[in-house]
């Protein structure tokens, strides 16, 4: 060893230990300082959305469209058809757009639209024939609706397409303010539509019993179709053929499909 020169010792191993700890407290205090904002930063913006996807701003919801009166609706009604007793069943119904909706919704769900095309309902009473022990639907009863359904084959089916299209907005909306805020004007139409179209015509008479002080129909297959087939069959045949036909024609003219529309 030489004078003043030190001897130099190697650390032991918990020394190390020790210093290496105290390197890594120290530089975490100092990455944790020099991390720290001065104040909070505020939260990320959300990530920009698609130009596809991107809504206007203060977007609402379609404004509702704008009403009509009933002399609105009935002017473009009477140019449907020249028929005296169907300019007279115009005349005499008020609320035209919510009776259109509703007796829409009658025809679709398979219920008598009688109530709300009540000005164009026969005015003379059912009938039956009595034939030794059994009963039988009165043709007299038939020639009730021959006016209805004379009416009815009268109406232009284009022009009514057209009328159709015109009123639609209001027509709809009334629709769905019946319960069903989605619904679908054009399907609930074609539902009506296809329900007359595929409605019996019996030909030949028809058998009654009656029960309680009301006249059901002998044949429970009919007697278990639906209102709008019943009150067809109490049509008569022929005026029931009629409106059917006329039925297939609007339906084509507005080019709604053959089949029922869920």
């Amino acid at each position: 060893m030489r004078d003043g020169d030190g001897e130099r010792r190697s650390l032991s191993r918990g020394e190390w230990a020790a210093v290496i700890l105290a390197v890594l407290v120290v530089a975490g205090a100092a990455w944790l300082w020099l991390r720290k904002p001065a104040r909070e930063a505020p939260p990320p913006p959300p990530p920009a959305a698609d130009a596809g996807q991107q809504q206007p701003a203060g977007a609402q919801e379609p404004a509702p469209p704008a009403p009509v009166t009933d002399a609105q609706v009935r002017a473009q009604l009477e140019a449907l058809s020249s028929d005296p007793a169907f300019r007279r069943w115009l005349a005499a119904a008020d609320d035209l757009v919510r009776r259109w909706a509703v007796a829409t919704d009658n025809l679709a769900l398979g219920v008598s639209p009688r109530k709300v095309l009540d000005p164009a309902g026969p005015r003379a009473t059912f009938r039956a024939v009595q034939r030794g022990e059994r009963m039988f639907l009165a043709p007299e009863s038939y020639a009730r609706y021959d006016e209805f359904a004379f009416a009815v084959s009268s109406v232009d089916a284009q022009a009514f397409a057209g009328v159709y299209r015109s009123l639609k907005p209001v027509i709809e909306a009334a629709y769905r303010a019946l319960g069903y805020p989605n619904g679908s004007l054009d399907a609930a139409t074609a539902r009506a539509l296809h329900r007359i179209e595929a409605a019996p015509a019996v030909d030949g008479e028809v058998e009654l019993v009656a029960d309680r002080g009301l006249y059901l129909f002998a044949d429970q297959k009919l007697e278990s179709l639906s209102q709008v087939d019943k009150h067809l069959l109490r049509m008569g045949p022929r005026n029931t053929r009629l409106i059917q036909a006329k039925a297939q024609q609007i339906r084509a003219a507005l080019a709604l499909p053959a089949e029922a529309v869920k």
